[in-house]
């Protein structure tokens, strides 16, 4: 009997933001491609209403308290929602700032690779690079049946001596407030060997051994230490180990090994041996006199340093256990840069060469270098750059005998002490720059863990290999014995997620490559490999343009992945305009047929051959190939100015030389990985913007290069890419345009607003005046749920408008202030059209399709391509 189709999701008159009532189905267990024109309402069905519900069945299975906020949140509009599974979604935007998160944190093959080292890995010593590892009181009781056999034999432990400190002991040295006279003398070197030996007898013990001199042993007979005048050794001879303390005596048969109850008892007296001998214990020869001492503690078997044993939380930059001391774990230290101390070399100290003493704040400072350096000879109108390097390090270091002024470095230090304040903070910040930490040289964990080594290599020689690197490392590692057994499920984890990296299309970046650094696609295929590593079922997966930033050769291998999380048994929905994906697809929904208001509608569902075949469909004609893109017009010609950088070896490439024409459209493409970005962004910007000194060059640090060539023919440079362009939610479309400014004067200057008092500040959301007291202008307050992402709950004060509600009686041509930031910028230059400097900003927008948008959404709400 055939197992029941399951039910496909079935979405009812859905009417969120410009869907218009429109009424759609999922099939279940399969891959569902949404497409249409910008702005049609794709979003809005994927994200907004299918995840958002999906989110929603998830959360109603948790507690009370947290049902109380999610309560609140506003439900998407439409009917009915049927047969949705629990939702996740893989957007586009990169929303981590964390400075810790890394690509390996993100997939969690750190996590498998930090056990690894700590179960399967090798320490090698830090002073002789011998081998270190801890020798088992078995191994001990395997020695001494061998060894004892026929012989009269001891087992013994090493005395530390009276007044010796435990090595934790010496680590709390120095934090107790106070200390007894008594413990001062014993530290002091003066103890009491007869009252020390006497607490031993007391112990039960009868016998020490005190090898003095070449003479061999003596016995020392703890019964007569009452009766005095015993021979007792001298303190040094404890320091060296000399003194032994009998714990149990034995003469072994041959047969000896099998007998239970002698192995026991050798195996208690070697334990109790360890206890007195800390992790030491001698197996002495009563016939020859000869000793085999073995330290069971975790140390060097060459020169007996101890070291730490290795456990995960060594291996993590995040655990104050395993992170290094001086980077906290971060790699890299912020240092005062002189570079951004005196930002322009060409100017004289008298003219502000130093930058942060030329501030009116510092003006006293200033003054007192002015007299520091005429007092020793240096012109205050002499060029930074002229300055003799005895000269800078003077005004740097300052003089010991001239405390008139301390020097530049003694001010920073000065101002560190203050950091408590926040603006201390940021002047400070503003001369700062990353320099690589010198103790961990960027590995980020302590020495401990970098003594640590599997198949050759520490773990953060591993994190900087690429993935395809780290697969073959993974794949070709071989281990021996125990550590083979402990290893082989870990390695299993390990090289399963580095395959779905490798397949989704990122096998070029390094699993120490820092998670804010990635773009927004590549943090979304990232996310889409860890869940193909989780290996879900019976999920709806929402994603957001997974092939952004793919080159056509690497999008067959983004179906396949996409393929593989179907065949798991997984529901996807995708948000996509490529067409080989929209073939590959299991089920095509097509929204438009505009933006904005005139689209949100259902024009065609199905197959890629169904909508090859229905008459309204503007995709079908594309997936036909009746329509393409072609040019325009045809090519210019060459261009006789060109620029040229060559000598490129920034990460991957390798002495590029590229050449630019200029006044043409120019386009740099290749594989992912190929270092497109590297030679555009991270190379040629870089050095541009530090020339023409825009804004932040101080900042940018250009990838290695030789020479720039053809810069004269510029004027400027900008770089537009796909960061959001607001980091705060206040920020929108209008604000960025500098718009905003001008429709808050138009409001203040309508007749309520006149009677009222009402200025331009009373509409703004960035200011106290007119803003909503509790929400700030935002209209949504944020609730952190600690446990899973935060949510963010419309205002009950202002009722998720903004504004209070005196404010919003101010209307222009019908449209309060509240109205105005929710209808879309095409209407909005409509309303403006009879104000030129707002219609033509808004006209901009629309001139690059972006009509669709509302005047105030949120910037952190758009996708890459719209902030674009």
């Amino acid at each position: 009997m055939a197992a029941p189709q399951p039910r496909p999701i079935r979405l009812t008159r859905v009417r969120q933001n410009n869907l218009k009532g429109v009424t759609v189905e999922f099939p279940a267990r399969k891959w569902t491609v949404v497409t249409g024109l910008s702005g049609s309402g794709k979003s809005s069905l994927a994200f907004e209403t299918l995840y958002a519900e999906g989110q929603r069945r998830y959360v109603e299975s948790l507690s009370t308290y947290t049902r109380q906020f999610l309560e609140k949140m506003p439900k998407p509009d439409l009917d009915a929602v049927e047969n949705i599974p629990p939702s996740i979604a893989l957007e586009q935007r990169n929303t981590v700032l964390n400075s810790r998160s890394s690509v390996g944190t993100q997939t969690e093959v750190v996590d498998y690779l930090r056990l690894l080292f700590a179960r399967a890995g090798e320490t090698k010593c830090s002073v002789c690079g011998g081998e270190v590892r801890k020798i088992a009181p078995a191994t001990v009781l395997d020695e001494a049946l061998k060894w004892f056999v026929g012989k009269a034999a001891a087992v013994a432990a090493p005395l530390p001596g009276p007044g010796a400190a435990r090595p934790e002991a010496k680590a709390k040295k120095g934090k107790t407030a106070k200390t007894t006279k008594k413990s001062s003398k014993a530290a002091s070197g003066e103890p009491d060997v007869a009252a020390y030996l006497r607490l031993h007898h007391e112990q039960g013990f009868r016998r020490v051994l005190w090898k003095s001199g070449k003479k061999g042993f003596e016995a020392i007979d703890l019964d007569e230490l009452a009766a005095g005048g015993l021979k007792l050794p001298p303190k040094e001879a404890f320091a060296n180990r000399e003194v032994l303390l009998v714990v149990d005596r034995f003469k072994l048969k041959s047969d000896s090994g099998s007998d239970q109850d002698t192995r026991s008892r050798l195996l208690d007296s070697i334990d109790q041996a360890l206890k007195m001998g800390r992790d030491t214990v001698a197996l002495v020869s009563l016939d020859t006199e000869e000793v085999r001492s073995f330290e069971c503690r975790f140390a060097c078997i060459r020169c007996s340093t101890p070291h730490r044993e290795p456990e995960p939380d060594l291996f993590s930059f995040n655990s104050p256990l395993g992170a290094c001391p001086r980077c906290s774990g971060f790699g890299f230290n912020l240092e005062i840069d002189e570079a951004k101390v005196v930002p322009d070399p060409s100017k004289t100290l008298k003219n502000g060469a130093i930058d942060p003493l030329s501030k009116p704040s510092n003006e006293d400072i200033q003054k007192n270098l002015f007299r520091f350096a005429e007092r020793h000879g240096i012109s205050i109108g002499k060029r930074y750059r002229e300055l003799t390097p005895a000269q800078r390090k003077l005004l740097w270091e300052g003089d010991p005998e001239d405390d008139t002024f301390t020097g530049i470095a003694a001010f920073f230090e000065h101002l560190a002490r203050k950091k408590y304040k926040l603006h201390v903070r940021v002047f400070i910040r503003r001369y700062q720059s990353q320099s690589l930490c010198p103790e961990c040289k960027g590995a980020r964990l302590r020495p401990d863990a970098l003594n640590v080594f599997v198949g050759g290599r520490t773990l953060p020689q591993v994190l900087d290999l690429s993935i395809t690197d780290a697969l073959a490392w993974a794949t070709g590692l071989k281990l021996e014995g125990a550590k083979a057994v402990i290893a082989r499920d870990i390695l299993e984890q390990v090289r399963k997620r580095l395959e779905f990296l490798a397949a989704v299309g990122v096998e070029y970046l390094t699993l120490s490559r820092l998670t804010r650094t990635l773009s927004g696609g590549e943090f979304q295929r990232i996310n889409l490999a860890t869940q193909l590593g989780n290996g879900l079922c019976g999920t709806l997966y929402v994603l957001d343009e997974p092939s952004i930033g793919l080159h056509p050769a690497d999008t067959e291998r983004l179906i396949d992945v996409l393929r593989g999380l179907r065949d798991q048994g997984n529901t996807l929905v995708v948000v996509e305009h490529d067409l080989e994906v929209m073939k590959a697809a299991d089920w095509l929904v097509e929204l438009g047929p505009g933006a904005g208001r005139r689209g949100g509608e259902i024009m065609a569902v199905g197959t890629s051959e169904d909508l090859q075949r229905t008459q309204g469909s503007l995709t079908g004609k594309y997936l036909g190939g009746s329509f393409r893109v072609e040019r325009a017009r045809s090519p210019r010609g060459p261009s006789s100015r060109r620029l040229k950088i060559t000598g490129c070896a920034e990460h991957n490439l390798q002495g590029v030389t590229a050449e630019f024409p200029l006044e043409r459209l120019v386009v740099v493409t290749g594989v992912s990985g190929s270092g497109k970005s590297t030679l555009v962004h991270k190379t040629l910007y870089n050095a541009l913007a530090r020339l023409f000194r825009s804004d932040g060059w101080e900042a940018l640090q250009p990838g290695k290069f030789d020479q720039l060539y053809g810069a004269e023919n510029l004027n400027g440079v900008v770089l537009l890419d796909q960061r959001p362009i607001g980091r705060s939610s206040r920020s929108n479309p209008a604000t960025y345009l500098k718009a905003w400014d001008e429709v808050r004067r138009i409001y203040a200057n309508q007749s309520v607003s006149l009677r009222r008092g009402y200025t331009p500040q009373h509409f703004s959301f960035n200011v106290d005046g007119g803003r909503g007291p509790v929400c700030k202008g935002e209209g949504e307050i944020t609730v952190d749920m600690h446990f899973m992402a935060e949510i963010r709950l419309p205002c009950e004060e202002c009722e998720g408008r903004r504004f209070k509600k005196d404010v919003l009686d101010v209307t222009y041509r019908g449209k309060s202030v509240h109205q105005l930031l929710e209808t879309t910028l095409d209407e909005a230059y409509e309303l403006f059209r009879d104000h030129p400097g707002l219609a033509r900003k808004f006209q901009v927008l629309r001139d690059v399709g972006l009509g669709y948008l509302q005047v105030g959404q949120s910037a952190t709400t758009l996708s890459g391509g719209e902030s674009q």
